[in-house]
């Protein structure tokens, strides 16, 4: 357990070095971030857990930071801070049942993580330390009652799936507000379930009217395209829980005793992680933002798993040091293989880089062998997200701007140059000189592109 969980922190802080968090809408997020310089409201029903991303940012200005580079790195801690800070509060709370926000965590984090910056991975985490708190913790510690305010403060405004697991934790939570005997412990959890209560309406209220029209669309089509192609890491989950329910089975944990059985789950382990550098061509990690629905799915399968362990211990006493080994290798394996996946991205990162220096204007990715493909050589190309390109570009690139990448076209061959063009003009540029931003290099080169021509009112592409 402890080596999975040290390769699992390791995997975070590659890809807080590695700038993954620009992924995605996180090079949206973190300009908004920059352009405010302090905490900058996004979606209502979800600012606390924008504000979670935010808060080293938001430091590192106070404290007179203003250099992108360090920016960058103190948002990437912001974007993956919250499963370890959950996981270590629920460690402290409740050692022995550690095993099952470990298995939350391989089970829906990991395979909806790619994307940084998405609301759904805070609620998830901190659902964690309150259910702890209710259901383990007997009598409630004051350190235990002020894990679980805070936690239930930052789910006030996170997701839309509070508006599930809000009314579920908030009357677990007056449950044992009405069983405590210590009058502080029962106001803790009184507040506590008031905190949960207000989420749901709030959940509510961001599911009718979401800040961007096409979220619930494309909720649903993820959980369909998941269905039909659940991607490499979902049926790898499935098959090694299926595995996990097979250890109800005498017979399966007498064939787990053996080694061979470990060594081969242990080869597993390593395919598995290793896939993304095996086979480039194969690694969408699109995949994983369709999976979002895992954080909510697996919080309310292994709620169930949880009261169980808490109420019914015995059900799961044979079985239990098997659950937490397997628990444990799927944090691995799927550690190890955000690993191999933020590699290519890095590298990826590499090759925008060099497109920039070796050009000046706009560039088009798909007249480079990066953009048609699914892989270069051994190199993965499928991380544009077309929309924020620009922004990346920008981050990512030298301070003295000279080039930007326009993202391959979609649906009819026109539909992002119609959508973009009015942000590759000098104009429209995100105002950054406080950070040292210089386009002059960019708008001379931009200015008579014959891009931007094809793009002026009256012409066609």
């Amino acid at each position: 357990m402890i080596a999975a969980c040290l390769v699992f922190l390791g995997s975070l802080i590659f890809a807080v070095f590695t700038a993954r968090a620009l992924y995605d809408d996180g090079s949206y997020y973190f300009l908004k971030v920059l352009q405010g310089m302090g905490f900058t409201e996004m979606v209502y029903s979800r600012d606390y857990a924008d504000y979670v991303y935010q808060l080293p940012v938001v430091i590192a200005f106070k404290l007179g930071v203003m250099d992108m580079d360090k920016l960058q790195i103190a948002f990437g801690i912001g974007c993956f801070m919250a499963w370890p800070i959950a996981m270590g509060m629920c460690l402290k709370m409740a050692p022995r049942h550690f095993w099952l926000v470990v298995l939350a965590c391989a089970a829906g984090y990991l395979n909806a993580a790619f994307s940084a910056v998405a609301e759904h991975v805070v609620a998830h985490a901190f659902f964690w330390p309150v259910v702890f708190a209710i259901v383990f913790v007997r009598p409630l510690t004051p350190s235990a009652g002020a894990m679980m305010l805070v936690s239930a403060a930052i789910l006030v405004r996170s997701y839309e799936s509070m508006l599930f697991l809000g009314p579920v934790l908030t009357l677990m939570a007056y449950r044992r507000a009405a069983n405590e005997q210590q009058p502080w412990a029962r106001i803790v959890f009184l507040v506590t379930m008031m905190m949960l209560l207000v989420s749901a309406p709030i959940a509510l209220e961001g599911t009718l009217h979401p800040g961007h029209g096409s979220n619930a669309n494309s909720f649903k089509s993820g959980i369909l395209s998941v269905l039909a192609d659940p991607g490499w890491t979902n049926l790898w989950t499935l098959a090694w829980v299926a595995l996990m329910v097979a250890c109800c089975s005498a017979k399966v944990r007498t064939l787990l005793a053996h080694k061979v059985s470990w060594v081969i789950l242990g080869c597993v382990i390593l395919l598995w992680g290793a896939w993304p550098m095996l086979m480039p061509s194969h690694l969408d990690v699109y995949k994983q933002y369709e999976a979002r629905f895992l954080d909510l799915l697996v919080p309310m399968a292994l709620l169930g798993v949880a009261c169980m362990v808490a109420y019914r211990p015995a059900w799961l006493a044979a079985q239990r040091r098997e659950l937490v080994n397997l628990s444990a290798g799927l944090l691995l394996a799927q550690s190890l293989w955000h690993v191999a996946a933020t590699e290519q991205w890095r590298t990826y990162l590499i090759v925008l880089r060099g497109l920039m220096a070796e050009h000046t204007g706009i560039v088009k990715l798909i007249d480079t062998p990066y953009g048609p493909n699914p892989a270069v050589g051994r190199q993965a190309t499928q991380f544009v997200w077309e929309m924020d390109l620009l922004n990346m570009c920008i981050e990512i690139g030298p301070r003295q701007v000279k080039s930007l990448v326009l993202a391959n076209d979609m649906i009819d061959g026109t539909t992002v140059n119609r959508n973009l063009r009015g942000e590759f003009k000098p104009e429209a540029l995100p105002h950054l000189e406080q950070y040292g931003v210089d386009y002059s290099e960019y708008i001379a080169a931009a200015t008579n592109s014959p891009i931007l021509e094809e793009w002026k009112p009256g012409r066609r592409k």
